[in-house]
């Protein structure tokens, strides 16, 4: 008996296992096991297959949404009658006004000192350009909270913890943006892979591999120093486009984002089955630009 040829989705499944993998581990180590995830997929599925149904101009049926989505009929009968699924990716990853105080206080020129009042260079500003509905000081409270920021003089003055600007992975904000930032990133690169509309994303990563610890520290803290200029640059161009377009409607959101991460090389048996591209000594270096 002949073996039956390869499902022309298998590639696309083995790579999509391969940005899985990580996710499996955050499941794990957050008490989310297989059969919870199984049966969360189900109305992402089904939500995804109507969109695409509506993208092609295909009728809305229970055998259409099934036979695309592969969910059974009954299931989606079923789904049909609950109601349907809630867009996460409308909340995921919107900063609050504490994360954009910070996000502009570290992409300026003001110092890592502010007192707490004044009509210039103080907190109070700060905290109103972002929003003139939030009190600064429930502002400075829940930067407070998050240990960002330290009160002096009896509260007269705000200094920022710049040693402390690493996640909390216990903080639900802190969940929601990396969820945010990741869909966005996985997003731009589907749409380069899959869209015909002519249009592609800044989607681009460099690699490089055979490296000492010390020089990957010191890539590491290249890319933190060039991150901080782009935050000040997007930023700085940001903010004035925010308050010219938001008060006229505007509809269209961006995110920039970058990423940087240090690991072992994976073992030279399995490297050498998933790799094409190393030189003799096994030392790479190449930018992987996306379509």
């Amino acid at each position: 008996m002949s073996t039956p040829p390869p499902s022309p989705g298998q590639p696309v499944l083995e790579q999509v296992l391969a940005m899985l993998q990580p996710l499996v581990v955050w499941l794990l180590r957050s008490g989310v096991v297989y059969t919870d995830l199984t049966a969360a997929l189900k109305p992402v599925f089904l939500e995804a297959a109507r969109a695409e149904l509506t993208r092609i101009g295909g009728k809305q049926t229970d055998s259409a949404l099934s036979l695309l989505s592969g969910v059974h009929r009954k299931d989606v009968r079923a789904a049909a009658r609950t109601e349907r699924a809630v867009d996460v990716r409308a909340q995921l990853g919107k900063p609050t006004p504490a994360s954009q105080v910070m996000t502009r206080w570290l992409a300026s020129d003001l110092p890592d000192a502010l007192p707490f009042s004044g009509a210039e260079a103080s907190f109070e500003a700060l905290a109103r350009a972002v929003s003139k509905d939030i009190h600064p000081r429930s502002v400075l409270l829940e930067l407070l909270r998050l240990g960002v920021v330290e009160e002096h003089d009896g509260g007269e003055q705000v200094r920022l913890c710049r040693q402390a600007f690493v996640p909390n992975p216990s903080l639900e904000e802190a969940r929601r943006l990396l969820a945010g930032s990741v869909a966005d990133h996985i997003e731009a690169g589907v749409h380069n892979l899959s869209a015909a509309d002519g249009k592609t994303f800044l989607e681009q990563s460099v690699f490089a591999d055979g490296l000492s610890a010390e020089s990957a520290r010191q890539l590491e803290q290249l890319a933190n120093s060039l991150w901080r200029d782009v935050l000040a640059a997007m930023v700085k161009a940001a903010v004035p486009l925010c308050e010219q377009d938001e008060p006229a409607g505007g509809d269209q959101r961006i995110r920039l984002g970058m990423f940087c991460l240090t690991a072992p090389m994976a073992p030279t048996s399995l490297a050498s089955d998933t790799t094409d591209n190393t030189s003799s000594d096994g030392d790479t270096t190449h930018a992987e630009n996306k379509p």
